[in-house]
């Protein structure tokens, strides 16, 4: 017998924008309600589609911007998160002004024990570099990074965007306008 295999997105979804990070610390940006999956649904085989939009502004050039995809236990700390992937350090420009950063992640789950999964995948990131235009750019940038080996699959997992500043010079803000997640298979 065929096995009945869905793709549909992660939810709760939210309509709003997450609140401003201006924090030099590694820092959820999530909109609220944040995307969970809940416990028991990744398989092995099953992908997970991630895609976060975003807008920075900074009057500094100091500050550089490390941005990343985490998963971990519901309302968890983001610090307490796993890391599924994360850009390189990213400079900041002492003219940005709502400038667009887009995020996108494709991972499939390669193994899958009773308590933990692993998820190969990679990334790009669309970095804004005027409030028109922007470059690509894949990450992580290791091919050790693109596999993360200690998912908890049998619990709630909660998926988070997390905004790291290096410094708050100029006064630098991060807004996660929109993030959507969805499972396939």
């Amino acid at each position: 017998m065929a096995q009945v295999i869905w793709s549909a997105p992660v939810g709760p979804l939210s309509s709003a924008a997450g609140t401003p990070v201006t924090a030099a610390a590694l820092t959820a940006g999530t909109p609220t309600p944040a995307p969970i999956i809940p416990g028991g649904t990744l398989q092995a085989g099953s992908r997970l589609l991630l895609e976060a939009d975003l807008e920075m502004t900074s009057a500094s050039a100091t500050p550089t911007l490390t941005l990343g995809f985490y998963i971990g236990g519901v309302n968890g700390a983001i610090g307490s998160a796993t890391l599924i992937a994360a850009t390189p350090a990213n400079a900041l420009s002492a003219s940005a002004a709502a400038w667009p950063i887009k995020l996108r992640y494709r991972g499939t789950i390669r193994a899958l024990s009773p308590s933990t999964a692993q998820i190969q995948g990679t990334a790009e990131q669309l970095y804004g570099t005027s409030l028109t235009a922007w470059t690509s750019s894949p990450f992580p940038v290791t091919a050790a990074a693109r596999i993360v080996s200690t998912l908890n699959t049998q619990q709630n997992n909660q998926l988070d965007v997390g905004v790291t500043l290096s410094a708050t010079t100029g006064s630098p803000s991060v807004t996660v306008t929109g993030f959507y997640a969805e499972i396939l298979g």
